[in-house]
């Protein structure tokens, strides 16, 4: 449904409208990269979905957004889909290797102000993850969900050094690839914090718990079978 928003758990829901023709729009967090007012529009690696862009440009300019078109610079940028950033603003990730570009990692830093938060580049490795966003995810309290594999050392390296690895998470392959963990959605609400997901393992489950968080699932396995799951469909426009 078009012009519907809706809001649970402190998080106000907006939907973009559908398009005709174009079956991927609902992976819409790949459609733009949203920080600070400012929603740099994407230049996709697939030529299908490159039509997407002038509904995204319309729908974030009707909504008083700043937007800056990349498709000019013909560097592959698949927006919140290879962004990511901690619950804290403090460290904000750009990932490269397969659907977005290392080059877009420049693109993205000269446009978007990153005042006190520090910009990095994560080299992906691993062709089970195609995003980042199917490779890493940060929770409302500072810990962050990690399939090690997706990334080359230095990457993950960095992902320790910066979160401390006391704060690390790491993940299985099949939580990783099968229940698309990675793809969740953390949300904060007061002292609630919610991990929103397709599947988790009987073991990650218990370990979540474990530190505070309420594991809530949801059927998705639908979209699965389109290699997307529930961060996938959602494009972060608030931060």
């Amino acid at each position: 449904s078009s012009g519907i928003n809706a809001e649970y758990g402190g998080v106000q829901v907006e939907v973009i409208e559908n398009s005709p023709g174009l079956v991927d729009q609902v992976f819409c967090a790949n459609c733009a990269l949203v920080w600070g007012g400012t929603a740099i529009t994407s230049f996709m690696h697939n030529l299908p979905r490159r039509e997407e862009a002038e509904h995204t440009i319309k729908w974030f300019k009707d909504r008083g957004f700043k937007v800056y078109d990349s498709r000019p610079h013909g560097i592959a940028l698949e927006g919140c889909g290879d962004f990511a950033y901690n619950y804290d603003r403090k460290h904000a990730y750009l990932g490269y290797g397969f659907r977005s570009d290392k080059s877009a990692y420049d693109l993205v830093k000269d446009q978007l102000d990153f005042t006190g938060t520090q910009f990095h580049s994560l080299k992906q490795v691993s062709e089970l993850c195609y995003h980042l966003d199917t490779a890493m995810l940060s929770l409302s309290q500072g810990h962050v969900l990690v399939f090690p594999e997706a990334f080359d050392t230095e990457s993950y390296n960095l992902i320790k050094e910066v979160n401390g690895e006391d704060m690390i998470i790491e993940i299985s392959e099949k939580d990783c690839v099968q229940n698309f963990v990675a793809n969740a959605i953390p949300v904060h609400d007061g002292d609630s914090h919610y991990v929103v997901g397709m599947a988790f393992s009987s073991e990650l489950h218990s370990k979540l718990t474990s530190l505070g968080y309420t594991v809530l699932v949801t059927p998705y396995q639908e979209f699965r079978k389109s290699g997307g799951s529930i961060r996938c469909s959602v494009l972060d426009i608030g931060i």
